[in-house]
């Protein structure tokens, strides 16, 4: 059955500007295929919620056809972040910094210098588009959608006013880089989840305070699998839902991304490395499902069109020609190292970024059974 015909869950996950372009180039081999059309669900985080809330917003907030996406989108998005520094932009608007919250200053820039404007729910219902933080209070993922915002245990609130721009800083405000989110709760109705009516009251912590505190929701998850996969300890790996019977992950992330010096730098170093292990306890899982249930695609940062194709069935005549046209590997490893910031980069590696995630695709696509 061609993939055409399924209804496809794609993954976009964190890793700064880097992640945003790679999943940009990502995107540009689904509209050369024809397959942005068959996407049902989105879940990003971080980089990729900027990514995704870019694409909606230079596409009247609807979610591109594929060609959309090839002719006016992505030259668009493109011109938008080559043209402005969001971080810059927003450190300088910072005096006196004590008055300000880098994230919540970050979702103005983005909104001025990106040109992201109206609400999630001002987006078509379909694709549904998750933009996951994490909870600081609850220590649970936190989505925001088109229909409503919220986590299992503090609840969800539904027909939000929340601004597209917000939800992208939010889903972006990695600790001490850029910092939590201040969601003033009292400003919406919260509603108890299926998950909280199966348990009591004394059995959940009750955040307390002014605000919910959002920060990036790679910190819970930095692949974003939990809006539509549920791990198990079933022989599968776990199961899809929201509707979703095909999976796409594109995973940007690299723990290799924040240098840290010095012994005061150690908790956040410690943040990087168990970020990386639960994203491999992750991996395992769905690349598992994929494939014994043969319904996904996994595209790594960093993997090479020749470490791709070693255990390719194509003739090694169009083997050494695909890999004669694709990124060295030095380069691959280059685009893994790009650091985790969210600068404007340079026109070289902003092409070098998007090349990489379109060739990863490609190389994918090409070794997989469907």
């Amino acid at each position: 059955m061609s993939i055409k015909s399924k209804k496809i869950g794609i993954v976009l996950s964190g890793g700064g500007i880097r992640a945003t372009i790679y999943h940009l180039g990502v995107l540009k081999w689904l509209a050369e295929s024809g397959l942005l059309e068959s996407i049902e669900y989105i879940s990003s985080v971080s980089g990729g919620s900027l990514c995704v809330g870019l694409v909606y917003a230079h596409n009247d907030k609807k979610w591109p056809n594929s060609r959309q996406y090839l002719n006016h989108v992505l030259p668009k998005v493109e011109e938008i972040i080559m043209s402005s520094d969001i971080q810059l932009s927003a450190l300088l608007r910072m005096f006196p910094f004590w008055m300000h919250r880098k994230v919540n200053l970050l979702a103005k820039v983005i909104g001025m210098k990106w040109g992201v404007s109206g609400l999630m729910s001002d987006l078509d219902e379909s694709p549904v588009w998750c933009a996951n933080c994490t909870t600081y209070e609850t220590g649970k993922r936190f989505g925001i959608t088109q229909e409503k915002m919220g986590d299992i245990v503090i609840g969800y609130a539904e027909g939000h006013n929340f601004p597209i721009s917000d939800a992208m800083a939010a889903s972006a405000g990695f600790p001490v880089l850029i910092g939590p989110y201040a969601l003033r709760r009292d400003r919406y109705s919260w509603s108890a989840s299926t998950f909280e009516a199966t348990i009591s009251t004394n059995d959940r912590p009750i955040p307390r305070g002014r605000h919910f505190n959002l920060w990036d929701g790679g910190v819970y998850d930095n692949l974003g699998l939990e809006a539509f996969f549920h791990i198990s300890d079933s022989p599968s790996g776990g199961r899809l839902s929201q509707g979703v019977d095909y999976v796409i992950i594109s995973n940007a992330s690299t723990v290799s991304g924040f240098k840290r010096r010095g012994l005061s730098s150690n908790p956040m170093r410690l943040l990087d490395i168990a970020m990386d292990q639960v994203n491999i306890l992750r991996r395992r899982s769905i690349t598992s499902h994929m494939r014994q249930q043969n319904n996904g695609m996994f595209f790594q940062i960093g993997d090479s069109a020749s470490s791709i194709l070693k255990n390719s069935d194509l003739d090694a005549e169009s083997v050494k020609q695909i890999i004669l046209e694709s990124l060295p590997r030095h380069q691959a490893a280059h685009v893994k190292n790009y650091p985790t910031t969210l600068r404007r980069p340079t026109q070289a590696d902003f092409n070098m970024i998007l090349r990489h995630g379109y060739e990863v695709a490609r190389c994918v696509h090409l070794v997989t059974k469907t």
